[in-house]
């Protein structure tokens, strides 16, 4: 599928490790399904791990694909190479959880750290479209808008007859002039090991 264009092909890794990985072969946990990898595509699956990665070599491509068809990578291809639009398309169907293990203080940028109180505190599981929408309104991560009591407001804040429809939000947001900045941060917390995506 991608093997005349590896070189603009595009990836993130998705799920977690629920162990340590061996020399030999990593375990990815991804939808509740327990995948095993070794080679080529562990090697692809840690390198995409923290943040969009590029196949650096044809014989990537192959192993993308298995891993794509597992589940444990987006993958995008295309030629405007690594842009914050195609960042933005990988992360369309990914679903952007917190983690909730204790780390180390991390120093965060002031959007990301809006961006990261919104994905740890909202009761629900934000999309980048949702989050987008949520930047470029301006919408404040308050308490009358976070936890699962405040679902269906939040949900009112962000749909509308103009943005219900099937499609039309992530589409509408690719264009918002809050798209980059929303991308930035996402992969910033993603960088910060502070979320992870399935």
């Amino acid at each position: 599928m991608y093997s005349k264009g590896w070189s603009k092909l595009v990836y993130l890794s998705k799920g977690i490790l629920p162990r340590k990985p061996s020399p030999y072969t990593l375990s990815v946990s991804h939808c509740g399904l327990l995948h095993k990898l070794v080679g080529t595509e562990a090697e692809l699956w840690l390198a995409g791990r923290y943040g969009p990665r590029r196949a650096v070599i044809p014989e990537s491509c192959t192993a993308l694909e298995l891993l794509a068809e597992k589940g444990v990578v987006e993958l995008h291809s295309g030629d405007s190479g690594y842009s914050d639009s195609v960042y933005f398309r990988l992360l369309i169907n990914c679903i952007i959880c917190p983690v909730r293990v204790k780390s180390s203080i991390t120093v965060m940028k002031p959007m990301e750290r809006v961006i990261w109180r919104w994905i740890r505190n909202a009761g629900l599981r934000l999309t980048i479209a949702e989050l987008t929408l949520i930047t470029e309104r301006g919408i404040k991560p308050v308490r009358s808008l976070l936890g699962e009591g405040n679902r269906q407001p939040l949900t009112e804040e962000i749909y509308t007859t103009d943005t219900i429809s099937d499609g039309i939000l992530e589409s509408m947001m690719e264009k918002s002039p809050a798209r980059d900045e929303t991308v930035h941060a996402v992969l910033g917390l993603l960088a910060k090991k502070k979320i992870y995506i399935v």
